[in-house]
């Protein structure tokens, strides 16, 4: 499971980023590739849609809490280890 929600989220990133996947590491800070606030919550519904969970995040605490593409991955991967 980890290896797919890690491949998966990039791959959201990578596209609302428009970059390629491999250029994305989990260090990568999501400032670098210029998501702004409406992409964040674009990819966090998306996250939400593909691994049927919720998120629970205003946009405001996003940007306080996930600086890293790291960051997003781990939130993601704890949501879906309390939900089982």
């Amino acid at each position: 499971m980890s290896d797919t929600v890690e491949t998966s989220t990039i791959a959201l990133i990578a596209t609302a980023g428009e970059v390629e996947p491999g250029e994305i590491s989990r260090e990568t800070e999501l400032s670098e590739l210029e998501i702004d606030s409406l992409a964040l919550t674009e990819i966090v519904m998306e996250i939400e849609d593909e691994h049927d969970i919720e998120i629970d995040l205003n946009t405001a605490e996003a940007w306080e809490t996930l600086k890293t593409v790291g960051d997003l991955i781990d939130m993601v991967k704890k949501i879906i280890a309390a939900q089982h």
